[in-house]
């Protein structure tokens, strides 16, 4: 049962993409990834739907309901109690930072959601698979079957459920130990690592991957705030550069626009501007969406 648990939440953050993924954005935002060769990684509790990481939790507080009506252990029965009243603590303290692509190059959900002039900005995905394994990060493909979506809660709560009942080993520390039972393990971290991949099934269309980063210090250097609608939204800027300074880029799709050749026009002229020709050797493909959507 054990290895079957951890098999459950190995998978589900391993899969290999087999195709190239794109990242929407606006004008704005084309210009800053080019220019910078980063991405903006949004903080897990500032992102457009909030009710994204309220759906994980949600799953994971009936999870423990479920467990709770049928568990006669009563040294179990506190535990879930514990990993219970951890739901409604804040995670802020905890930065997670997600940036999100989708196997779809021209997606009209997407479009409707970035308007005009919007574009798909395409990278080879194992260049986003080594992005985030160089950082012991995830790229992950989002899940939106509910009931794959139970079977990964029902192993992360057994999971940390297990972890609570666990013998104590003579060098652990007793501070850690008090915070580990306080927080009800390591169900907080859990949740924010798996969260980001729960979605919806009303959003299956996207086909959506996310490259989920590992707790981040406030600190760093990379860690920074920008301007939000009503509040200060936190982000991480992601350096797609490799080593060498590449940055390989598939495609770009135009999206949706009155004036479509001379938006493609500009975008060639921005790519060789920026000097990008000579690591496809060649044009980077700049086509046009073919979705009849109309914003204008």
């Amino acid at each position: 049962m054990k290895i079957m648990k951890r098999q459950i939440l190995n998978d589900v953050l391993s899969p290999i993409p087999d195709k190239p993924l794109y990242h929407y954005t606006n004008q704005k935002g084309l210009l800053g990834v080019i220019k910078s060769r980063t991405i903006w990684m949004t903080h897990t509790q500032y992102l457009n739907d909030r009710r994204e990481f309220l759906h994980a939790v949600d799953l994971v507080r009936t999870e423990i309901k479920r467990l709770q009506k049928a568990e006669l252990d009563s040294s179990k029965d506190q535990i879930l109690l514990r990993m219970e009243q951890v739901l409604d603590l804040s995670p802020e303290g905890i930065n997670v930072c997600v940036c999100s692509f989708s196997e779809e190059p021209d997606s009209l959900s997407q479009w409707r959601a970035y308007g005009a002039p919007g574009f798909a900005v395409g990278f080879p995905s194992m260049f986003l698979k080594d992005v985030a394994a160089k950082r012991d990060w995830y790229l992950v493909r989002c899940v939106y079957d509910p009931a794959h979506q139970r079977e990964i809660v029902q192993a992360l709560v057994d999971e940390v459920l297990e972890e609570n009942l666990s013998p104590v080993e003579p060098d652990d520390d007793p501070d850690d130990l008090e915070l580990r039972i306080r927080l009800g393990g390591n169900l907080l971290p859990y949740i924010n690592r798996y969260a980001p991949l729960l979605k919806d099934e009303s959003f299956k269309e996207e086909h959506e991957w996310r490259i989920i980063s590992c707790p981040l210090s406030s600190s760093h250097a990379s860690f920074d705030f920008r301007e939000g609608k009503s509040l200060l939204i936190p982000y991480y800027k992601l350096d797609l550069a490799d080593g060498h300074g590449r940055f390989p880029i598939h495609q770009i799709t135009v999206g949706p626009t009155r004036d479509e050749e001379r938006s493609i026009r500009s975008v060639r002229n921005f790519l060789m501007h920026e000097d990008l020709r000579k690591e496809r050797k060649g044009d980077i493909p700049v086509q046009a969406s073919k979705v009849p959507y109309r914003d204008w």
